[in-house]
């Protein structure tokens, strides 16, 4: 015969709980109290001092296919969503004060299309497909970056784009596949 289940909580921990719940909603309030009486220009100090804190928690968010010893992430400033790095043919670099929009994509990996099958399946190279993408890079949700490529520093890929090859350095490109569309600072290209 079973012995029956003792469905009451531990008394120790029922405590603890009830202890700490009126701290967490006292902590709560006085943040919230600090947020509505503080000035905009204390408001843009606390955001630049957190940052780094929150994206560290938001790089929980990146998945990858590959060995994970290929994807190099410089310091961690970069704001992920739902970011997909594969690594299988390639190393993936981002450099610090990036950013990626919803459903963003870094792929080094192909197949081999002569082959057939699951021979096709298994014809993965393992090397000459690496991403690069430099400081203050932002990529707006649902781009693919599809490697070898190098995103130049402060360039911007607009949202929905496929990226095939290299962008130069500020500059701001869209489409399927991106083409560069205008410089940062506004001039023709």
């Amino acid at each position: 015969m079973m012995p029956p289940i003792n469905k009451k909580p531990e008394q120790g921990k029922c405590e603890a709980a009830q202890k700490e719940a009126p701290v967490a909603s006292s902590r709560e309030s006085e943040f919230m109290a600090l947020l509505k009486t503080a000035k905009k220009s204390e408001l843009a100090a606390m955001a630049k001092l957190l940052m780094p804190f929150i994206a560290q928690a938001e790089l929980g968010q990146i998945r990858i296919w590959g060995e994970s010893s290929r994807l190099h992430l410089e310091r961690a400033t970069i704001s992920v969503n739902d970011l997909l790095v594969n690594t299988r043919s390639g190393h993936v670099t981002v450099e610090e004060e990036c950013f990626f929009g919803h459903r963003c994509m870094l792929l080094t990996g192909t197949h081999d299309y002569t082959k057939t099958g699951r021979e096709r399946l298994l014809a993965v190279p393992d090397s000459g497909r690496d991403i690069h993408v430099k400081h203050g890079v932002w990529l707006g949700s649902d781009v693919t970056v599809l490697g070898p490529a190098v995103i130049g520093e402060n360039s911007v890929v607009a949202a929905g784009s496929l990226v095939t090859g290299d962008v130069p350095p500020n500059t701001i490109v869209a489409g399927r596949p991106a083409k560069p569309v205008k410089k940062i600072d506004g001039t023709a290209l």
